[in-house]
């Protein structure tokens, strides 16, 4: 099996899960004041990796990569 053919077998099983991680992109203001947009979501793998899915690319500030909430 190929890296591509590998990889697009792990993304179907990771479509199932919850994401481990939440991106955001931090964009920093005035008076030290943050801004946080979510970009995306990340899945751990078997291998202590993870798979990320981003909606969009910072052109600038920083991405973080946080726990999700529980909403519940």
């Amino acid at each position: 099996m190929s890296n591509t053919e590998t990889e697009a077998a792990l993304d179907t099983g990771v479509k199932n899960r919850k994401p481990s991680l939440v991106a955001y992109q931090v964009r920093e203001g005035k008076d030290e004041q943050s801004y946080w947009d979510r970009i995306g979501i990340a899945w751990s793998n078997r291998d202590g990796g993870f798979t990320v899915q981003l909606h969009s690319i910072p052109l600038d500030g920083r991405i973080v990569l946080t726990k999700p909430k529980n909403n519940g």
